[in-house]
């Protein structure tokens, strides 16, 4: 039985951070605690296993793919997979330029 999500791994392109929208989705994305809590996580970890995150955010599988489904969407995570496994990682880029959008 595979332990990962079913939600494909497709980010916005980069250049959707000047879209105002789009920085709504990753602000949206932000203001939830379990999910920040998964992007400080992924910030301290170069990659997990999403079994690896709901173990140490302490939350079922299912509900993690729930929110790395939002997160996802947002741009906020990348996710590769090996095997049955995908391993999801911050997408520092988009981040930083959401950040730094603010300060213009």
């Amino acid at each position: 039985m595979p332990e990962d999500c079913d939600h494909l791994s497709i980010a916005p392109p980069i250049d959707a951070i000047d879209n105002i929208e789009q920085r709504a989705k990753i602000f949206s994305a932000l203001s939830d605690p379990t999910r920040l809590r998964i992007v400080e996580l992924l910030a301290e970890n170069e990659e997990m296993s999403g079994s690896e995150i709901a173990a140490q955010v302490g939350i079922s599988l299912a509900l993690f793919c729930h929110h790395s489904r939002t997160l996802l969407e947002a741009g906020l995570i990348r996710v590769r997979k090996e095997g049955q496994t995908k391993y999801n990682a911050l997408n520092q880029e988009i981040l930083n330029r959401c950040l730094a959008s603010l300060k213009a």
